[in-house]
């Protein structure tokens, strides 16, 4: 019974795991060469361990390339079903 349930445990992680190792490993679709995979290995390793270079990169425009990194779900949930920009400028007032 006990057995089971620690399978049950490990079973979600293990899965994940498969699920990025075979995305890191697959072939890459054109104009990507093989030679890639080692960019891919490099860009998921920044992502785990270096979430602030992303968090403030930008646009060509000046805006933020990934603005929904700096708030949590809950609050991305909610701003995106009100719409308009000025809007979100009243949330991210709010928030601060």
């Amino acid at each position: 019974m006990i057995t089971h349930i620690l399978l049950g445990f490990l079973a979600i992680p293990s899965l994940i795991g498969l699920f990025v190792l075979f995305h890191l490993f697959r072939d890459s679709k054109k104009p990507a060469d093989k030679s890639n995979r080692i960019n891919k290995i490099r860009l998921f390793w920044f992502v785990m361990t270096r979430e602030n270079l992303f968090v403030d990169l930008k646009t060509p425009e000046g805006d933020d390339a990934f603005e929904w990194l700096k708030y949590d779900e809950y609050y991305n949930i909610k701003r995106s079903s009100r719409g308009s920009k000025a809007s979100r400028k009243k949330d991210i007032q709010w928030i601060k």
